[in-house]
């Protein structure tokens, strides 16, 4: 068809992005989580374990009271709370993403948080020993992605740090695992 031809001579453009961008430095990491501690309480132990562990947005979800062990200082991850992809605030259980479980090595200070963050719900009456570890400040139910979104953005727009995707967290970890 020879008024096809301007197809291909036509040139795409897109922005060039690098999953680097995203990593948080070790000092930046402490930044948010000193900023968060001080301004958005509530988040605290969420970030805190978020950074710390690398745990994908619906594992984190889906975390429940039950799968911290700690004795052994362990999460078990078998289990995540996914979007229904129709519904942006509708979520369902489903297994990981590889579909195995796994165990998580937690370090002495998220413990600590963890072991305070229990404190504090079961003080607020929202502490199930089989319920989620991490719920709204308002409605009590599971946190979702846009609103984690907005946290870690002002945070980060409060340290003075370019702002970066939900998913850094898990690049942050994964890239200070690695080297």
């Amino acid at each position: 068809c020879p008024g096809s031809k301007v197809i291909f001579t036509h040139r795409l453009k897109f922005q060039k992005r690098s999953v680097q961008s995203d990593v948080l430095g070790k000092d930046e990491i402490q930044a948010v989580l000193v900023d968060l501690k001080a301004n958005d309480t509530w988040y605290y132990p969420l970030f805190a374990l978020w950074l710390s562990t690398g745990l994908r947005n619906g594992e984190l979800r889906g975390l429940t009271w039950d799968c911290i062990k700690w004795s052994e200082g362990e999460l078990l991850i078998h289990k995540a709370l996914r979007v229904d992809g129709l519904n942006n605030h509708k979520f369902l259980w489903a297994s990981t993403k590889t579909g195995k479980e796994r165990i998580v090595p937690l370090n002495p200070m998220v413990l600590t948080v963890l072991e305070e963050h229990k404190s504090q719900m079961q003080a607020s009456g929202l502490y199930d020993p089989n319920g989620l570890v991490f719920l709204t400040p308002v409605s009590h139910s599971n946190v979702y992605d846009s609103m984690l979104g907005a946290v870690f953005k002002r945070s980060l727009k409060r340290c003075g740090l370019q702002s970066r995707r939900l998913y850094a967290q898990r690049h942050s970890f994964l890239s200070h695992a690695l080297a």
